[in-house]
């Protein structure tokens, strides 16, 4: 079941696994500018702090260290249809 969420906006996930997806549009404009979203993901501990670097999932540390939060890799223009960006948790 897709979620959108706006800025700011929470929502809790009760699935045993899910996917995080971004996608975004290159700008249409020719007076725009281009950008690039990037997703990333913190694997916190019971304590609510980040269990080591290597549990912040992002561009440039594609999986924590168990497997369990994999990132598919960087999209640096959105073009292409559906998600550019996803984690999986």
């Amino acid at each position: 079941m897709p979620i959108n969420l706006q800025k700011g906006q929470r929502e809790p996930i009760h699935a045993p696994m899910f996917t995080i997806g971004l996608g975004w549009d290159t700008n249409s404009s020719s007076t725009g500018d281009n950008f690039d979203l990037d997703a990333s993901a913190f694997v916190l501990g019971n304590n609510d702090k980040l269990v080591s670097d290597g549990h912040f999932v992002f561009y440039n540390n594609l999986a924590s260290p168990d497997g369990s939060v994999v990132h598919t890799g960087d999209n640096r223009d959105g073009e292409g249809e559906g998600d550019d960006e996803q984690i999986k948790v």
